[in-house]
């Protein structure tokens, strides 16, 4: 119903793709042809990047409703849906626009978290949400921008806590960033390292994706505290994906070691970790790290690759 956005942010591809805001675009036709076409849809998905920036909100909203998509509405004795896909903009979030928003079966309602400065105002849009009955939320968590390691595990944690006081169900996909231009997926950004998102990928097969809106499920994968998490984003992958396995033969052992590092030990077992490749020419002058890069050298770190 509208496309482009009026935002410029540097990690978006919008801007480049499509640079001119259209505040506008009719439905009805769309959806009359559809119908002819393919047969009545019981969901409506809708791709606008920013549909909260256009001045024809109100008229967006009730078009909508007025194509057959209002709360409460069925086809087939089966609720409608709809979907935001690309999410809404908390910035751009009023107390109002949420209140008809609510006019609509979104399911389910997407917000996007990208900083952690916006932490003030996504928890009061959520608190929004939840006043006006939604209980199904998805969230976008961008990382490896100009986030930190501690900044991410916060927002994720942000969401957990959420849950519990409000009664919603929050799930989170994190989404590493890319330069828009980049033919490859191996960019580092400036507070992350190759074995951080290489861990977070162990962390995330291990959970489809998806950041559990339960706090155990989430702690069980993300840790209990950022100490944890920090500890988590060093550990072998296998170790990370398969940790009943390796509770007692593997973790143990590479933990005890860990554990017993000197500080200077301990630097360099980080820099040589950081870099995500543990080949047999890689070692330390201390016999300490080697045995931990033990661990590693067991088919369970790779450097990072493109999805297949």
């Amino acid at each position: 119903m509208t496309r482009g956005c009026v935002r410029k942010c540097p990690f978006c591809a919008v801007p480049k793709i499509e640079p001119i805001f259209v505040e506008y675009i009719p439905l009805k036709k769309q959806i009359e042809m559809i119908n002819k076409k393919y047969g009545e849809r019981k969901d409506l998905l809708l791709l606008d990047n920013n549909v909260l920036a256009s001045a024809k909100f109100d008229q967006i909203t009730d078009e909508i409703k007025q194509t057959g998509f209002h709360k409460g509405a069925k086809l087939n004795n089966s609720l409608r849906n709809v979907d935001f896909n690309q999410g809404i903009d908390l910035r751009l979030l009023t107390k109002t626009k949420m209140k008809r928003l609510a006019e609509l079966p979104i399911y389910p309602l997407r917000i996007a978290f990208d900083y952690i400065t916006l932490k003030d105002k996504y928890i009061e849009k959520v608190e929004w949400a939840a006043e006006c009955g939604f209980r199904r939320l998805s969230n976008y968590i961008l990382y490896n921008y100009n986030d930190t390691p501690e900044e991410f595990y916060e927002r994720l944690r942000i969401n957990v806590e959420l849950n519990e006081k409000l009664g919603t169900q929050i799930y989170s996909f994190p989404m590493k960033y890319i330069p828009v231009a980049s033919k490859d997926r191996n960019f580092v950004g400036k507070h992350w390292t190759p074995k951080y998102l290489r861990s977070i990928q162990c962390i995330l097969q291990a959970t489809h994706g998806v950041v559990s809106p339960r706090r155990e499920f989430f702690e069980a994968a993300f840790g209990e505290s950022i100490k944890e998490f920090k500890r988590l984003l060093i550990m072998p992958a296998d170790y990370i994906m398969y940790r009943e396995d390796y509770k007692n033969n593997g973790t143990a052992g590479w933990d005890h070691l860990l554990r017993s590092l000197t500080s200077n030990q301990r630097n360099d077992f980080l820099k040589i970790v950081s870099k995500n490749r543990f080949d047999d020419g890689i070692c330390s002058k201390f016999s300490k790290v080697n045995a931990l890069l033990e661990h590693y050298r067991q088919g369970n770190s790779e450097p990072l690759k493109s999805p297949r």
